[in-house]
């Protein structure tokens, strides 16, 4: 049996969870899978196909008699309660990158001259926090996470290291952080203000390549750091983790 996937409209690290409970699910399977991105508002302008170079049961073209997937069956899949089946180096072949787009990541994390010791502190703001709008939030008044500010990362973070990079869809977190004796590393803009996936949608947002090279940028930067620091309740710190393969320290401060 093959199988066609649609990548639907939630964000971006919660479809990749999700595929990456589907593949698991039919890893063992005599079939192929085709990834109809679409409905995703992160590959309108990029193919999913110019970022990934998935393993050889993907193709990238539909076969005929496939049986369509719909990514939100595999919401589960990107819920902190799911745990991934595959090892980590299972994960990172299934999410290695094509040649062209390894390259333009690797000459953007190279302007940063990052040391060979860094943390990483991935701090949510926008629509997860309460900052930006989240129509699951004005319909429950929950949140999805608790705000952190720098120094609850500083309290958990191994002090010896003095260099820090910081993942964060909000440039306030960057200007927070510059007030602590620190070096502070990050690719985040001052245009950038907190993110709201509901507002991307509603506005048929279409993310450009050099966005989506920020965002791949900022995971391989995690990827390679002493210590992680974020919150286990967020898709893209079990993103991280689940394809991590260098021995890193991560601390979830939920």
């Amino acid at each position: 049996m093959n199988y066609i996937y649609k990548l639907t409209r939630r964000g971006l690290c919660s479809e990749l969870n999700g595929l990456l409970g589907f593949y698991e699910s039919v890893i063992n399977e005599d079939c192929q899978i085709y990834i109809d991105a679409t409905k995703s508002q992160y590959f309108k302008i990029v193919s999913v196909y110019d970022i990934f170079s998935f393993t050889d049961i993907f193709v990238d073209v539909p076969l005929p008699n496939s049986t369509v997937v719909c990514g939100d069956k595999w919401r589960k899949a990107a819920t902190r309660q799911y745990k991934a089946k595959l090892t980590a180096q299972q994960c990172a072949e299934l999410f290695s990158y094509t040649d062209n787009f390894e390259k333009k990541l690797n000459k953007n994390i190279t302007k940063l001259a990052l040391p060979s010791k860094y943390q990483c502190f991935h701090v949510r703001r926008g629509d997860k926090v309460g900052d930006r709008f989240c129509r699951r939030t004005d319909k429950t008044g929950k949140h999805e996470s608790k705000k952190y500010n720098i120094k609850d990362y500083l309290k958990r973070s191994d002090q010896s290291i003095k260099t820090v990079f910081i993942m964060s869809d909000d440039y306030s977190s960057i200007l927070e952080a510059q007030q602590y004796d620190y070096d502070i590393k990050t690719l985040t803009t001052k245009d950038q203000t907190g993110h709201s996936t509901d507002l991307d949608t509603d506005n048929n947002r279409q993310y450009k390549e050099e966005e989506l090279i920020q965002f791949f940028s900022e995971i391989e930067i995690a990827k390679q750091s002493q210590q992680f620091i974020g919150a286990n309740s967020s898709n893209i710190f079990r993103y991280i983790k689940n394809q991590c393969v260098k021995n890193v320290e991560f601390i979830s401060l939920d």
